[in-house]
């Protein structure tokens, strides 16, 4: 069995807590895109652990865990991981490979990734963390992979070329010595990909999205999105192998957040949006920005089921809702005067007006008010949900 997890909003749609109670079933957990910009928070009820870059496997249930070539790799965001799950559970590090072909994000990316965004037009609104840096400098064939630090005179050399094609001056044996005192840290765990492929392609492999695909570079509300295929069809590229998957599991809140800059057409402003914040807990998991908040957005949803290739959907945070009176869900568009119940592409997406339809809100979960919601989005998606989450932790979950 193959699965994936996909987020279908513009991320922080509770991936993390979502691949860990579904990795029960699987033997290992890829990453398989983005960097340290990703947060998955994932609470275990006795302890919690936020992954920006470690797949969210069950740590208790000793699963496996992979991460691919095509995951922009911060050291020290890495090693600190490691160093916390090892406090909870020390055999956790014994499960992890990494691909030696990933690329590294050195510091110099980060100060470079903040002069680029202070140079736009517009901000963009990153995380600044130099992931967009990494995946750029792989396009232009002179990144630093991991692999790269078996050969010190090599890396050397390639972090000199990256001083001159960006005109920066950095001190090259200053930074390759400290990347060195990393890598050592971490070379037990690395892998070659071809290697890595051979041991898992016969097992049962769940695929970790990162972001969603509103912020998938090619699909998302571009310019406003993150540097990778973070949907579904950034698995193969990222895994660096041809794999069918079997099963993708799109996750959505009952409301819709973003973080940073762009379009956001159902978005909650002043007070009403200040109170879905709070009650959601809506700050980002890897900078602590506030995040944008609003209603369900099915028009969107529409599009991200389609272009992700969902065949099932897990509902999250919608005990959040609980209590409201009325619940506001926009099901179409309004552009120059026309209704669009669907769109193809997000090009206008900063000039619609969202039609809303309104529900009668619920206290608990299990409610017909609920259950309208549930059917609702349902029969306007044409997708089923499997799951729904009702709480943080990990065990908080219905299998429907």
């Amino acid at each position: 069995m193959k699965a994936a997890v996909i987020g279908l909003q513009w991320g922080d749609e509770g991936k993390g807590k979502i691949v860990t109670y579904l990795s029960r079933d699987f033997d290992c957990v890829i990453r398989y895109s983005g960097g340290s910009n990703a947060g998955h928070t994932v609470d275990y009820g006795d302890f919690k652990v936020v992954h920006h870059l470690l797949p969210s496997a069950d740590l208790k249930k000793r699963k496996m865990m992979y991460i691919g070539p095509g995951v922009a790799t911060d050291f020290d965001v890495l090693i600190d991981e490691i160093e916390q799950i090892d406090q909870f559970l020390p055999h956790a590090r014994s499960l992890l490979r990494i691909s030696k072909q990933a690329h590294v994000v050195i510091p110099v990316y980060k100060e470079l990734d903040e002069k680029i965004d202070k140079s736009r037009l517009a901000a963009i609104g990153t995380t600044r963390r130099g992931i967009g840096l990494s995946y750029a400098n792989r396009a232009l064939r002179c990144g630093l992979r991991i692999q790269d630090l078996e050969d010190t005179s090599k890396a050397k050399g390639l972090i000199e070329e990256l001083s001159r094609i960006w005109q920066v001056d950095v001190n090259a044996q200053k930074i390759l010595e400290e990347l060195m005192i990393r890598y050592s840290k971490i070379h037990d765990l690395l892998i070659d990909s071809l290697k890595a492929v051979k041991n898992l392609k016969d097992k049962d492999l769940l695929f970790e999205g990162t972001q969603g695909v509103l912020l998938d570079v090619d699909v998302g509300t571009y310019p406003y999105v993150t540097s990778t295929n973070c949907s579904s069809t950034g698995i193969q590229a990222g895994f660096a192998y041809p794999i069918k998957i079997d099963q993708i599991y799109g996750v959505m809140k009952a409301y819709t957040t973003r973080v940073g800059e762009g379009p956001f057409p159902t978005e909650l402003r002043g007070e009403e949006g200040e109170r879905l914040r709070k009650l959601g807990g809506e700050y980002g998991a890897t900078t602590g920005r506030p995040r944008r908040c609003g209603w369900l957005d099915l028009v969107l949803l529409r599009y991200a089921v389609e272009l992700s290739g969902c065949t099932s959907l897990i509902l999250t945070k919608a005990d959040i809702l609980s209590g409201y009176e009325k619940i506001p869900i926009c099901v179409a568009y309004k552009i120059n005067g026309k209704i669009f119940e669907e769109l193809d592409n997000l090009e206008f997406i900063d000039q619609v007006e969202p039609v809303y339809e309104i529900f009668d809100g619920w206290k608990t979960l299990h409610s017909k008010e609920f259950e309208r919601f549930v059917a609702k989005i349902e029969k306007e998606i044409g997708v089923k949900f499997s799951h729904i989450s009702t709480g943080p932790r990990v065990d908080e979950i219905i299998k429907i």
